[in-house]
Order: C-alpha cells, then sequence, then structure tokens
C-alpha cells in the first residue's frame, strides 16, 4: 500500500477519535493494535505529524470537510474497506458511541457508496 493511503486510513483513524471531541485511553489501545496488525500503518514514520494535521483540520473545517479530505485518497475498495474497518474499531472502543463518531461512518458510506449488506460485513469483522 503506498505510503498516501496508509496516512489516509490512519488520519481517517484519528477523526473517528477525535469525533467526539476527547480520546478515551482504549481508543489508543485499539489504534496501538491496529498499527501491530497492519504494517503499512504501523511504518509510518511521521503518526504524530499526520495525527496532528487531522486534529486541526478537524477544528478548522469540521468533521465532514475533514473526513472527505482524509477520504479522498482512498479510491481502490480495499482500502476503503480497511480504513471503515479501523474507524469501526475504533468507534467502538470505548463502549459509548457518540453521534458524533457515527457520523464519521455515515460521510464514509456516502462519499464510498457503501451499500447496507457491505457495512454489515464490514461492521462483523
Amino acid at each position: 500500500m503506498p505510503e498516501e493511503r496508509a496516512r489516509s486510513i490512519y488520519g481517517l483513524l484519528i477523526l473517528t477519535a477525535w469525533a467526539d471531541g476527547l480520546i478515551h485511553p482504549n481508543e489508543i489501545l485499539v489504534e496501538h493494535a491496529i498499527l501491530g496488525e497492519v504494517p503499512e500503518l504501523g511504518a509510518l514514520d511521521d503518526m504524530r505529524a499526520i495525527a496532528g494535521d487531522a486534529k486541526s483540520a478537524l477544528d478548522a473545517e469540521g468533521l465532514d470537510a475533514a473526513v472527505a479530505r482524509m477520504a479522498a485518497p482512498l479510491t481502490a475498495r480495499e482500502d476503503q474497506e480497511l480504513a471503515f474497518t479501523c474507524c469501526v474499531r475504533v468507534l467502538e472502543a470505548d463502549g459509548i458511541i457518540a453521534p458524533e463518531e457515527f457520523r464519521v461512518m455515515r460521510i464514509l458510506r456516502r462519499l464510498w457508496g457503501l451499500s447496507e449488506d457491505e457495512v454489515s460485513r464490514l461492521i462483523s469483522r
């Protein structure tokens, strides 16, 4: 996976975590698990900068625009599904699904044209 796509997936993961305005410790644990499971994400050498850029975009542009910008490089369905699955894992991490976190999933579903069946399959992974 090219670095630009890995950066986008990681940025979406961070946006999902920040969507409700705070990072829960369980979201950090899930982030670390994902980084260990997806070598291309774990190999990113500037995760702190990517996370800072994602948070800055969220603060400056709002959730919809920040998610859309971060998702734009992900045109391959494989990348979209990986990103969506990572975001679902972060969303579920603290046991509380805030409306803003769920909104990230709705934005991605709309942007990528995911069907209800695809969403159900990805959530159940």
